[in-house]
């Protein structure tokens, strides 16, 4: 039992001293990780051997092959004779005209092209699957800590409250509210650890590594400021190139060379075949023979029932609703983009108010407690204040963590978020390796840094 309970012992030690893992760590094993990215890729492969399937319909094809027959002739009047007969033969067809195959070969250089750009969509759904789960357990942290402290400043409160009531300085109703107060509070400290839990257990499964803590932000943290600051900027690159918009516009050159396929069944189809067979000689009948030939051939549509004219109108119809889709895209693309834009620049408005709106909490609440010394006020007005103060402290660093996720959603509404940009964001963030630290001061200064669209 001492073994395991030292080995025990050692491990948690060795969790406990682990570096601390930054946004950059996360992103990179979540993309090692994540099955739907590794789908994605796979799908990427498969995509790039359309073009090569595409182009051999319109190559040369060679068959050749070997056998071996029995033969038995009965004529009336003559004996029947029956004789084996071995031969082999080659065969080539060369297509000369096929406007179907030829809509196929320019049609899958779109479907490699729709697979490159699912697989860059699925990356970046990665990254921000990776970065929301890493800042919501960094906000479960706060919020336990928040509850921790609250819990311990009402223990100190009913402390004193005890003190005055022997004292005969404090009610019985005020220990009532306070003893509500810190009940209140107990549960708050259960929800944030039940929270914190399953924040951690998500981080988990993104990443597929067990739970390591994390590296916090500075205290004086960057702040990312957009160049340029105008949103039609954003939302017009978002409009033309953000992913959704370029599968449903690769979507929509698919379904045009759909059509051309569905039209070129009203055209003739040339091909060149030639054979050459060269049999062996009949076992004791016949002599050697040797066939060779070339032919070129000219199929035209004359009637198939309809079937022509039903899939050219199935053609059409779905080339609108491809069309549609590119509009639908594009009109949520502009829409997602305006609204991460409008959270950023939000954000960090609310940064820099809840930063002054905690100091002020602060001053606030150390003006209570001496009003509380010195009669003019009560026991609950300490324990408000005391509740505002780590509610503003919570709230601001909740709006730092909503701000960085917005910019990280605005640059993938516009295709630019990539392992690159996740780098960048992740030094110009400034994240102290402070492991599971108390959470940053609640300073609203900061320095700033400029993020450019890709053009």
């Amino acid at each position: 039992m001492m073994p395991i309970l030292a080995a025990w012992c050692v491990g948690a030690a060795h969790v406990a001293h682990a570096a601390p893992l930054d946004l950059m760590t996360v992103v990179d094993q979540a993309v090692g990780h994540d099955a739907d990215l590794a789908a994605a890729e796979a799908g990427y492969e498969a995509a790039k051997q359309a073009v090569p399937i595409a182009r051999a319909a319109l190559l040369p094809r060679l068959d050749g092959g070997w056998g071996r027959g029995y033969n038995r002739i009965a004529n009336q009047g003559y004996v029947p004779v029956s004789y084996w007969q071995s031969g082999w033969t080659v065969s080539l067809s060369q297509p000369l005209f096929d406007w179907a195959r030829w809509s196929s070969y320019k049609q899958a250089d779109f479907t490699e092209a729709h697979g490159a750009v699912a697989y860059a969509s699925a990356q970046q759904d990665t990254i921000l699957r990776a970065a929301q789960a890493y800042f919501d357990e960094l906000a479960a942290e706060d919020e336990l800590k928040r509850a921790n402290d609250y819990q311990a400043a009402i223990g100190q409160q009913l402390d004193e409250l005890n003190r005055r009531r022997a004292a005969g300085d404090a009610t019985l109703i005020d220990l009532r509210e306070a003893d509500a107060i810190g009940q209140q509070a107990q549960l708050q400290q259960l929800d944030a650890t039940s929270a914190l839990n399953l924040k951690q257990q998500a981080l988990a499964l993104v990443t597929g590594q067990p739970f390591t803590p994390l590296a916090r932000l500075a205290d004086t943290p960057v702040r990312p400021r957009l160049d340029p600051a105008d949103v039609d900027s954003w939302v017009g690159q978002a409009t033309t190139q953000g992913y959704a918009v370029q599968l449903k516009q690769l979507d929509w050159q698919i379904a045009k060379l759909d059509v051309s396929k569905a039209r070129a069944a009203h055209y003739p189809v040339v091909n060149l075949q030639a054979g050459y067979t060269p049999a062996g000689a009949a076992s004791g009948y016949a002599r050697p023979t040797t066939t060779t030939t070339a032919m070129l051939t000219v199929t035209i549509p004359l009637f198939a029932g309809g079937e022509i004219q039903a899939r050219l109108r199935e053609s059409y119809a779905q080339r609108d609703q491809a069309q549609d889709a590119v509009d639908s895209a594009a009109r949520q693309a502009g829409a997602s983009a305006r609204d991460a834009y409008t959270r950023f620049t939000a954000g960090l408005t609310r940064v820099d108010l809840l930063g002054r709106l905690t100091q002020t909490s602060r001053d606030a609440l150390a003006a209570t407690r001496i009003g509380y010394r010195v009669g003019s006020r009560t026991s609950t007005d300490v324990l408000r204040a005391t509740d505002t103060l780590y509610t503003n402290q919570r709230d601001l660093l909740r709006a730092r963590y909503d701000t960085i996720l917005a910019l990280l959603q605005l640059k993938a509404q516009t295709a630019a978020l990539n392992i690159d940009e996740v780098a960048a964001v992740n030094s110009q963030l400034a994240i102290a390796a402070a492991g599971t630290s108390a959470p940053a001061s609640q300073s609203g200064n900061s320095g700033t840094v400029s993020v450019k669209p890709k053009k």
